[in-house]
């Protein structure tokens, strides 16, 4: 049995206009005869409103109707998050946000471009070092014929350029 606004005010035992508000804010919707079915509104009700604005209702018992997404007869979707499930995922995303800032400002967390900077940088002064040692190590190697002692030089230069690297990194 469906009821006018004001019989559905009477049977929640709120105001007229709260019946009008709740319907104006899509909290529960009217047939297209106007009229309110009271079972789905009544489930309406309380999954889409605010718990800590209602004032203290009569206890009253709403049939489950499970988590169907059938569209009602406005359109809006029955089933999904209820009010209070949407502001636990809301609190735990704010929880989890205010974390990263905490951990953002106390420098443990880094911006991953700057890593990709500090990175493409270290790559560019490894290059660059390795392709120098052929400029400074061919002075040396003229007139060797020795190839252990050219192998040497080579790779006494290469320790040379590694052990600076290591350093220009430790001060990273």
């Amino acid at each position: 049995m469906e009821l006018s606004i004001r019989g559905y005010a009477r049977h929640r035992g709120v105001a007229e206009s709260a019946v009008r508000k709740a319907i104006t804010q899509g909290r529960i919707s009217k047939g297209k005869n106007g009229k309110i079915n009271p079972k789905i509104a009544d489930k309406e009700w309380s999954k889409n409103s605010d718990p800590a604005q209602m004032k203290a209702e009569a206890a009253f018992e709403t049939p489950d109707y499970g988590q169907n997404s059938a569209p009602n007869s406005q359109g809006n979707l029955i089933g999904g998050p209820s009010y209070q499930q949407s502001r636990a995922i809301k609190e735990a995303y704010g929880a989890k946000l205010l974390r990263l800032q905490f951990e953002k400002e106390s420098k443990k967390l880094i911006s991953i471009d700057d890593v990709k900077v500090s990175a493409f940088n270290a790559a560019r002064m490894t290059r660059d070092r390795i392709l120098n040692i052929p400029d400074r190590v061919i002075p040396q190697l003229v007139g060797k014929t020795n190839i252990f002692e050219m192998k040497e030089i080579l790779k006494a230069e290469l320790i040379k350029a590694l052990e600076e690297l290591s350093k220009v990194n430790e001060k990273l």
